[in-house]
């Protein structure tokens, strides 16, 4: 008789357990919210991923530094342009802060497979100016009357502020437009590299 008890409550036991573990199993709402959250966390993953990947390392490593040249190179790196060069308007530049005459930038700027920067237009000029930095552009003029001419020998339209007439035969960009400057004072420099397309 006692084991018939016992075989009465194997299976009472049995169906209890089944309960409980049906009690405790997610329901199919619950499965689907689960799989939609796991769906969205892998999503958010491999973005982070990429995004990471995708940035140069230069500009994560200067991330705390502060310069102007700095800030420029993270907005405008477009990863065309040769390790800390920066890029705008479809041009790498770069900056040197080291002074130089008129002459020794533009061999410096050779010798970087670049030139001495030259403006295209008045856009590009004005985000030149926005960089506070007084340097050499490759504009001369062989003296009094005549006209300011780009080295490739082509008339250079843009306005130069000239407070010393006839001393300065050749021009820098700073902050607050052109002026002339002596060929010979050393002042930094920019050089500028077309992008091909």
């Amino acid at each position: 008789m006692k084991n018939q008890k016992e075989n009465y409550s194997e299976p009472s036991l049995v169906k209890d357990s089944r309960r409980q573990q049906m009690r405790d199993s997610p329901s199919a709402r619950e499965k689907l919210i689960a799989v939609i959250l796991g769906i969205i966390c892998f999503v958010l993953m491999y973005t982070i991923v990429r995004v990471i990947t995708f940035i140069p390392r230069n500009q994560i490593s200067e991330q705390n530094k502060s310069s102007p040249v700095t800030k420029l190179q993270k907005e405008f790196y477009c990863g065309c342009c040769p390790k800390e060069w920066f890029t705008y308007s479809n041009n790498c530049y770069s900056i040197s802060l080291e002074k130089e005459t008129l002459n020794g930038s533009l061999m410096s700027c050779s010798t970087k497979n670049s030139t001495l920067l030259y403006i295209d237009n008045e856009e590009e000029m004005k985000f030149l100016m926005s960089l506070s930095i007084i340097s050499w552009i490759p504009v001369f003029r062989e003296g009094r009357g005549q006209p300011w001419m780009w080295r490739n020998g082509s008339t250079f339209k843009l306005n130069i502020t000239d407070y010393l007439r006839d001393e300065h035969k050749c021009a820098v960009l700073s902050s607050w437009g052109i002026k002339a400057e002596d060929c010979q004072t050393p002042n930094a420099y920019n050089c500028k590299h077309k992008l091909e397309n």
